[in-house]
């Protein structure tokens, strides 16, 4: 073998091998110190407009679970570990006024077209880290959202920044209340792996929210409490173009009494 290719095959074997190595190396379980960050410095939406939110593990809209962070294993049942953001009457059915904002300095993981299209959204968001060559990164993550044209996947946004608005034109009637936010941790050789959202919010930001009423603690149901309480399912998925067949969904009323209001 000519002398030269067997240099290329070794290099090549040698990429192969060190990529292996430090792909395993960032598979380990989220740790303590990860799980407890806080990064999220701006608030994601403006509470002017917001009327409610449901709590983690509630029985709105559909199941969402992944491996939670805590213990990397699904939890038992359906539920829904995430934030459907209810907004006040007179923005339902808009595409452009309900406004969302970046959490925190970093930039655009991914754009991903919801079942409805281009101009309904999943938005991932990472923070920036100490050690940005890692691949072990949090997700925020925004459901139904028309991004701003000039944004685009691997750009740079800023806390505070506008990013784009809630997309409300959904639904049988195309006008809905409400979208979702979620947060997620990527690593090498797993699924994203859930945590709640508030837990990641800086002292300035959890102040918003505690003035009107709404602290991490209230938002979320317990596990212990969603394992003695099934919620409610749908025998199908409803009708249209953004439900997806395979999805559990939960009756419209399911989860309405879960949900926390902001005081004025």
């Amino acid at each position: 073998m000519n002398r030269w290719i067997k240099v290329l095959l070794g290099v090549m074997v040698f990429i192969v091998i060190t990529f292996i190595a430090m792909a395993v190396g960032f598979s380990g379980p989220v740790t303590d110190r990860e799980i407890a960050e806080r990064f999220i410095t701006a608030n994601p939406v403006d509470l002017s407009q917001i009327e409610a939110f449901s709590q983690y593990r509630s029985c709105a809209g559909h199941d969402h679970r992944h491996p939670t962070v805590q213990t990397g294993t699904l939890e038992k049942t359906p539920r829904s570990m995430k934030h459907y953001i209810s907004v006040k009457p007179e923005f339902r059915g808009t595409v452009d006024t309900v406004a969302v904002f970046a959490p925190f300095n970093g930039k655009i993981f991914n754009i991903d077209n919801d079942r409805s299209g281009p101009g309904d959204q999943q938005i991932w968001l990472t923070p920036d880290s100490n050690n940005p060559a890692s691949p072990r990164q949090w997700q925020f993550i925004f459901f139904h959202i028309n991004l701003d044209p000039s944004l685009r996947e691997g750009l740079r946004v800023t806390a505070g920044q506008r990013i784009g608005s809630a997309n409300l034109a959904r639904g049988p009637e195309r006008a809905t209340g409400n979208f979702d936010m979620a947060m997620g941790f990527t690593r090498p050789m797993h699924q994203p792996a859930g945590d709640e959202v508030f837990t990641h919010m800086t002292p300035q930001v959890l102040d918003e929210y505690a003035k009107y009423g709404i602290t991490p603690e209230n938002l979320v149901i317990t596990e212990e409490y969603r394992d003695a309480h099934d919620c409610q399912l749908s025998p199908q998925a409803p009708a249209g173009p953004e439900y997806d067949p395979g999805t559990i969904y939960f009756p419209p009323q399911s989860g309405s009494d879960e949900y926390m209001f902001l005081a004025r």
